[in-house]
């Protein structure tokens, strides 16, 4: 795929992503929605400018949903948000002195969209209808001139000229908006992109990530985090807690050609945490579970490991093994495992207990409390899923989860759930895969369905307490396949 092609992807597509398969309804989508964000945002225009506009940038992130950064491509047409702006003659002639140079796209919580031009490119004189401002060295165009006023207003009188009083989180991402092509986004800029699924993307409410595309690979690293990047405290720096020479550390690649989606989590909170601390979801936890809310704290402190993996045969495209460590052992989740237990029987599941497990053979691991639950096909009963303990001296402490198959004895034995300091989320999937199976649909991005390996980390920051913090160093990448996925 050319760089052209990928800058062809607009935000205006993808206000909303729609998930129907039931395999992937939440979770593929939740867990693939920042890389496709980031995906989406990309136009392929990568470019530099050393020209510090600390002032300006400052404030319009403060004030603005989302801005981009692009780099010119003089070879092509200048973009419609140009021609819209400014008129197809005055488009034409500065797309072409604009050369390889970068210029900004910025939407406001209105869903205006503001474009950004260096003002050493900027006439000495235009139209009078042209809804324009210069604010320091960039010049700040509108669509009318109602739009460019409630910017100033919002913006205030003074710009801040120095970057002293600015936290390294933001330093870090004016230089990104400033040096190549990046994107930087606010909740409500996070909200436009990912619709109902905002919730499960809490952890990355405020980001600024730099993009890089290199032949077949797309890369991208920078801040993401609770809370805005002004609020960081002293000490904390934009950078990963340990050098990495690629900035990405990601899981291997799958381990077969059956593997779709690995992911390992430090603790559950930072997929679910907002989800898990709303009173309508923790009062449904309690009702229905016996999932009060201790426990309920209890299980989003808990680290996960999650895959997802084709099936041969069978009635499902796919299967999902989730793993647990619970150091409390099983006698403090017995009586929300017999409440599940319940509510599948009164669906109609056939319960199958094994409270002795033969060993695998190829684990020597001690396993019991495999239970296994089946659902009538035409063919005869089938398993669609089951749990099982794994006992680690002696005291039944991993609990593995299956979703359509039963659940796999050697890849709970030999996998170790938690994240190596810094790493607090791990993810690696083959989405051309997923997009073959059915399990994307073709509203999502054509890098997204063609991509054979896609990865994505998380770590902690450099100075950051590690028990307690609000922001995060996300790198990853994405190989496009050879051939193109219809």
């Amino acid at each position: 795929m050319s760089q052209h092609s990928l800058g062809l992807l607009r935000l205006k597509k993808i206000v909303y992503i729609p998930c129907r398969f039931p395999v992937s309804s939440a979770g593929i989508c939740s867990l693939l929605l920042i890389p496709t964000i980031v995906l989406l945002l990309l136009k392929g225009h990568l470019s530099s400018s050393r020209t510090e506009r600390l002032g300006t940038f400052a404030r319009l992130m403060t004030e603005m949903t989302l801005i981009q950064s692009f780099r010119g491509d003089p070879q092509g047409q200048a973009p419609r948000l140009w021609q819209d702006r400014l008129g197809m003659n005055l488009a034409k002639d500065l797309w072409r002195r604009q050369g390889r140079g970068l210029w900004w796209q910025a939407w406001a919580n209105d869903g205006e969209a503001y474009l950004l031009l260096p003002e050493i490119l900027w006439p000495m004189s235009v139209n009078s209808s042209i809804a324009f401002k210069r604010l320091d060295d960039v010049v700040v165009i509108a669509s009318d001139g109602l739009h460019r006023q409630q910017l100033l207003q919002s913006l205030g009188e003074g710009f801040v000229h120095s970057s002293a009083a600015q936290s390294s989180l933001q330093r870090f991402c004016n230089s990104v908006l400033q040096h190549g092509p990046a994107v930087s986004w606010s909740p409500d800029g996070l909200a436009s992109v990912s619709g109902a699924m905002a919730p499960l993307l809490q952890i990355s409410r405020y980001g600024c990530l730099s993009l890089r595309l290199d032949r077949n690979q797309l890369k991208w690293q920078g801040v993401v985090g609770y809370r805005p990047f002004g609020l960081a405290p002293v000490g904390i720096d934009a950078s990963p807690f340990q050098y990495r020479p690629t900035a990405i550390k990601s899981p291997g690649r799958p381990d077969s050609d059956q593997a779709l989606l690995n992911m390992q989590v430090k603790s559950m909170d930072l997929l679910f945490g907002s989800l898990l601390s709303k009173q309508i979801i923790q009062d449904s936890l309690d009702k229905n579970y016996g999932i009060n809310q201790q426990l309920g704290l209890r299980l989003a402190s808990l680290p996960l490991d999650l895959s997802l993996a084709k099936q041969r045969k069978g009635p499902f495209q796919a299967s999902i093994q989730i793993q647990l460590d619970l150091p409390e052992g099983s006698s403090r989740w017995q009586p929300v495992i017999d409440t599940v237990s319940q509510r599948l029987e009164a669906r109609n599941f056939i319960k199958e207990d094994n409270s002795v497990v033969k060993n695998d053979q190829n684990t020597d691991a001690d396993f019991y409390g495999l239970t296994l639950w089946r659902q009538p096909y035409s063919d005869g009963e089938r398993v669609v899923g089951g749990w099982v303990w794994q006992k680690q001296n002696g005291k039944p402490t991993r609990f593995g989860i299956a979703i359509g198959d039963s659940p796999m004895l050697t890849e709970i034995s030999n996998k170790t759930i938690n994240l190596v300091h810094p790493d607090v989320m791990k993810m690696s999937a083959d989405t051309a895969g997923l997009y073959r199976l059915g399990l994307l649909n073709r509203s999502w991005p054509a890098p997204v369905k063609q991509a054979k390996f896609l990865t994505m980390n998380l770590s902690y920051l450099r100075g950051a307490k590690l028990k307690k913090t609000d922001w995060w160093w996300m790198s990853g990448q994405l190989i496009l396949e050879q051939a193109s996925t219809p």
